[in-house]
């Protein structure tokens, strides 16, 4: 995000400057009225400066705030879909359901109510920049559209016998806060047990930037490398906590990620590769927690 222009930053300074050196200028022989109207003057520009500054840094923390709410709105609403589609919901998962939609809807007031402030805020300030404005009306979209996509949740929701009130209840200030508070612990956590494994032929492990090929003389003997460069986005997450098999494909495997040998077993169907059997967690894991495998 932009601040305010570099040319106008330079311009106050300037006039700041002259105006102070005039302020000095005059302790000897004492301030001419000329001269208290400069004081005057420098002292309202420097006062709109810290002003400016204090509505930008406010601003931005806020911006942060209000993505961190939407963060956590698309990962909660994600968790009552999943929940949702299921045949039959049970009492805890209800009661699951409920908390979250309350969480989501605390979530969205608030971020909406920060909104209308920092709006305030920005049209009774005497500065005008663009790109905050523009920011503001991109959050309020995307604030917008979240709860579009809410509000059709619900709905589903009240065709399986959820209740309107309660759908639309929000957490108070106190609740809404302790449940941000172990969002953060709960994603922390995720964090942590979160891994990673791509399985495929040597080709397209190398097309799609997982491995490179080093070593060998004469193009012979070379071996296959997880790329540093790799990015997650080319990889299927997993929860080590949870994930006990990796699914395959082919006869032959390969696996170019390091495993301790005991941790995992190779189990076939047949003369085709089945899944990876992943005998102890801590173990296969520890040593990266990325699974990379070429298959033939």
């Amino acid at each position: 995000m932009s601040t305010p222009s570099t040319n106008w930053n330079l311009s106050i300074g300037v006039a700041v400057g002259s105006l102070a050196l005039m302020a000095l200028a005059a302790c000897d022989r004492g301030p001419t009225e000329a001269e208290l109207a400069a004081q005057a003057e420098a002292r309202e520009l420097r006062s709109e400066i810290q002003s400016r500054d204090s509505l930008i840094a406010d601003m931005t923390g806020s911006f942060g705030e209000i993505e961190d709410n939407l963060k956590l709105m698309r990962e909660k609403q994600q968790l009552v879909v999943n929940t949702a589609d299921e045949e039959k919901i049970t009492t805890k998962q209800r009661d699951r359901i409920l908390h979250d939609l309350q969480l989501m809807n605390g979530l969205m007031q608030e971020s909406r109510d920060q909104v209308a402030d920092l709006t305030k805020k920005l049209d009774k300030s005497r500065v005008e920049s663009g790109s905050l404005r523009k920011k503001l009306k991109a959050i309020d979209m995307e604030l917008a559209a979240r709860d579009s996509s809410i509000n059709q949740l619900k709905e589903d929701l009240l065709a399986r016998d959820f209740r309107i009130e309660e759908v639309n209840k929000q957490l108070s200030d106190l609740e809404l806060e302790m449940a941000k508070r172990q969002a953060t612990i709960d994603q922390l956590g995720n964090e942590l047990h979160t891994a990673y494994y791509a399985i495929g032929t040597r080709k397209e492990l190398e097309e799609n930037g997982v491995v490179h090929r080093r070593g060998g003389v004469l193009g012979m003997g070379k071996t296959s490398e997880i790329s540093l460069g790799a990015t997650n986005d080319k990889f299927s997450q997993v929860d080590t906590r949870t994930a006990t098999r990796i699914p395959l494909s082919g006869e032959k495997i390969h696996l170019v990620s390091e495993h301790p040998d005991g941790s995992y077993e190779i189990v076939e169907n047949g003369d085709k590769l089945d899944y990876i059997q992943i005998k102890d967690a801590d173990s296969f894991w520890r040593l990266s927690h990325y699974l990379v495998a070429e298959v033939q």
